[in-house]
């Protein structure tokens, strides 16, 4: 229980802590990194269509890999009845970071090798 509770506190920092990294970050092309420039274009089309729909108002997705950022980009409106388009420094309030957390922490374990995916939930 301890262990969780210091992993669980341990991930909120860090990502309150990435925050100020993401503008630390130099730039690269996706393919410089071993990731596909046109698979990332993709969400572009996703989220447009996702706001178009009214699923979401609006954005921002940054993905970086090796310490790069790759893709970084915002979409749609931050207060739609106001008129204010999205930026990609906007403040997000967020309810709940349980699951977030959870499948991070699932993530690590994963590839420290100490989780299967075909583990049963009970483990």
């Amino acid at each position: 229980m301890k262990l969780s509770c210091k992993l669980m506190a341990m991930l909120f920092c860090l990502m309150l802590v990435s925050i100020g990294w993401a503008n630390d970050l130099e730039t690269a092309t996706p393919e410089s990194v071993g990731m596909s420039g046109e698979r990332l274009e993709r969400i572009d089309a996703v989220l447009k269509a996702d706001i178009a729909a009214g699923t979401i108002p609006g954005a921002v997705v940054l993905v970086a890999r090796e310490g790069k950022v790759v893709y970084f980009k915002n979409f749609g409106m931050q207060d739609k009845e106001a008129g204010i388009a999205m930026q990609k420094d906007s403040i997000f309030r967020i309810y709940s970071m349980t699951k977030t957390s959870v499948a991070v922490a699932a993530m690590m374990l994963l590839e420290e090798g100490k989780l299967l995916l075909s583990d049963p939930v009970a483990k």
